[in-house]
Order: structure tokens, then sequence, then C-alpha cells
């Protein structure tokens, strides 16, 4: 998908952030980008329109970027619910960026921005997407980011015993 292809939904309570992110965007060669204030707005707009990207800010007024995420991933019927989420923040910390993997945020994009971080962000949720998992107790793209083969000894008991046998 070219980006000037790509329907993207902006989140952010705070004006002037929506405005550089649409710039960026804009930039990059986007050509539809609509926005919403808070996390509210935006699943409202979500429940009525496709979109091809969610970029939502963690700390907004009433609900965050994770509720939000997490309501989305949640909600049955909802033609966006798989949509890829970038969140876009200024907070790095450890828990904070596990609590929105949990709730189904493709991406983690830490402030301050910039062009080639956003555009690397985008090219992982289209061009490298990863599986999407619907289970009762997690909705959202994989969390695994590499599949790593295990190169250590055996820990399984059971393996151990079947190898001893041969």
């Amino acid at each position: 998908m070219q980006l000037r292809d790509a329907r993207f939904l902006v989140v952010d309570d705070h004006q002037p952030m929506r405005e550089i992110l649409k710039s960026l965007l804009y930039g990059l060669g986007a050509r539809q980008v609509q926005e919403a204030r808070d996390a509210a707005e935006a699943f409202d707009i979500l429940r009525y329109t496709v979109f091809d990207i969610l970029l939502t800010d963690y700390d907004m007024e009433g609900a965050t970027g994770v509720q939000l995420a997490r309501r989305l991933r949640r909600t049955e019927g909802n033609a966006n619910r798989r949509i890829p989420i970038i969140m876009v923040t200024g907070r790095a910390e450890g828990p904070v960026i596990i609590q929105a993997r949990d709730a189904g945020v493709d991406e983690y994009l830490v402030k301050p921005l910039t062009t080639v971080g956003l555009c690397q962000k985008i090219e992982a949720v289209l061009a490298r997407r990863r599986p999407f998992i619907d289970s009762t107790a997690y909705v959202g793209p994989d969390r695994r980011r590499r599949a790593a083969e295990f190169a250590g000894p055996e820990r399984r008991q059971a393996a151990m015993a079947g190898a001893r046998r041969s």
C-alpha cells in the first residue's frame, strides 16, 4: 500500500501535536489524515469510518491511548478492530511500553518525533505486519518480535528422556 492511499487517524488531546503529526504524514506522502482530540471521539469515528493506521498518544484527558487500543481490540464487529496502532508518546518507561503492547498496540514511537522514526514505524505496520492474535486472553498483533531457535540444551524432561532412548 502506498502512503498516499492509506487512511490515517491521529489521536492526541494536544492540538499542536496533532498538527505536527499531520505535517509529517503529509510530508511522507499521505493524503488522507483525519484527527480526533481524545480517545472517546476517536472511538466514535472508528465505529463508522475504516482507517488503515491509527496513531494515538498515550497520555490524554479522559481515556488513555492504551485504553483506546484495548477497547478497540475487544469490540467485536468493529471494522477497525485489527487496525495497526502506533502509540506516539513521550513516555519511554518499560512498564508503560509493556502495558501498550499488552493492549494490542503494534508499534511504539517515543517523542521527540523524527520523520525517519515515523516512517520506520509506518513501514513496520504496513510492510511487516505481525500475525494477528484473537484469543480470550489477548487480542492484537503477535507480541513476539523474533523467531529465535533455542540453542541450549533441552530443558524438557520428556525430550531428554526421548534422546536417552535413541
